[in-house]
């Protein structure tokens, strides 16, 4: 058995401070240890999916991140650490416990079958992992070999975690013993017109190139959006995300959050924000002031045939206010669209969401550059 700050001495010390996962009562020890901890920046996910992705574009702003999650949650990462750490080649660091490993105590009914194919599941996902270090003295060579791993990789790795691996350690911070107070939403939609009469994805995103800020980043979800905005042109503050269905906001979350001053912007779909809406309330709690979400909403998923999408009936503005974002527009119109991105930047984070009509251009292109290449290219980027 080790302790918490053990571990996290040595994480700090090889430059791991970026801190996120959902709980787990085998992790309770290290979530405590980092919160309490004013070296590290916790930021818990509201699943495990959004906890990977926002670790994700934390590397993208320079950070080694840390991803601690309970193994019946590895189901809900699946997407992220496939669709989004594999195609742009991003290392991140997990740690995941072993709930109902075969042979060990007797645990709840829910956690058997994870617990038999936890390790077999990392191995089909073909991310290296290795048992979490339970001797003060492997703490250190666990992870170096870890981050070397992940250095030649560029690829996740995993620590699987037994129970009692990390001395007990309570938790000192307290959520606010304070009432909130009385809170009003308040958000009007005047949308006259009809879907056909809506301005087009490109014309929108013409405009968002157009209002883009100094030192600006542009994320653009999975589907047409992505490719319409490489074919407008292809710039190095842009990122179009391949798969990863409804990861983009937490990728440019945890950006925002590891560069606080620099302007980010995610342009979503509103497929992708209903699949991942969650991650709404998580931007608005930790409420970075230079974070920009956009949703282009053509109420269908175009890219897959033009099924429709639930959104027709979702107030996307009342949603985000209603989760702490500090500034909430929506519209049909493409004049308060223009003045929405050109008003100055308020205390963010700030949504705008625009109804456009279906519909993408004849012969759109895809990117000719990798994910892999846009990844690192983009992280070169701001990283000057």
């Amino acid at each position: 058995m080790i302790t918490a700050t053990e571990f996290l001495d040595a994480c700090h010390a090889r430059g791991v401070r970026f801190v996120t996962g959902t709980p787990c009562s085998y992790l309770k020890p290290l979530i405590n240890g980092a919160i309490d901890d004013p070296r590290f920046r916790f930021r818990d996910a509201v699943n495990e999916g959004d906890a990977v992705a926002l670790a994700a574009g934390a590397v993208l702003g320079g950070a080694r991140p840390l991803v601690m999650f309970q193994n019946s949650g590895l189901g809900n990462a699946v997407n992220a650490l496939t669709s989004l750490c594999q195609p742009f080649r991003v290392p991140v660091l997990l740690v995941v416990t072993h709930r109902g490993e075969p042979g060990g105590e007797a645990d709840e009914p829910q956690h058997e079958q994870m617990g038999r194919i936890t390790t077999a599941l990392l191995e089909t996902l073909e991310i290296p992992w290795a048992r979490f270090p339970e001797l003060p003295a492997d703490v250190g060579p666990a992870l170096d070999a870890a981050l070397a791993e992940m250095t030649a990789s560029a690829r996740p790795y995993a620590f699987v975690m037994r129970k009692d691996a990390v001395a007990a350690q309570k938790l000192k911070a307290r959520p606010a013993a304070t009432a909130p107070g009385e809170r009003t939403v308040a958000v009007r939609e005047d949308l006259r017109r009809e879907p056909a009469a809506r301005m087009s994805r490109t014309e929108a995103l013409q405009a968002v190139r157009a209002a883009r800020r100094p030192d600006e980043v542009l994320l653009a979800t999975t589907g047409y959006t992505g490719r319409e905005l490489y074919a407008l042109g292809d710039e190095p503050w842009n990122l179009y995300v391949v798969g990863s269905m409804g990861s983009t906001s937490a990728f440019g979350l945890g950006l925002a959050l590891q560069q606080p001053d620099r302007p980010v912007t995610v342009i979503d779909g509103d497929g992708a924000v209903l699949m991942r809406m969650g991650n709404l309330a998580t931007v608005g709690a930790y409420a970075p002031a230079t974070f920009r979400h956009i949703i282009l909403d053509n109420e269908a998923h175009d890219s897959t045939g033009g099924q429709a999408t639930v959104s027709r009936g979702v107030m996307f503005a009342a949603v985000a206010q209603a989760c702490g974002y500090r500034r909430a527009v929506s519209t049909d119109d493409a004049e308060v669209f223009a003045s929405a991105l050109a008003a100055p930047s308020e205390a963010g984070p700030e949504l705008i969401h625009l109804r456009i009509r279906p519909g993408a251009p004849d012969g759109l292109p895809r990117p000719k550059v990798t994910p892999a290449e846009v990844f690192a290219r983009l992280r070169a980027w701001v990283a000057k």
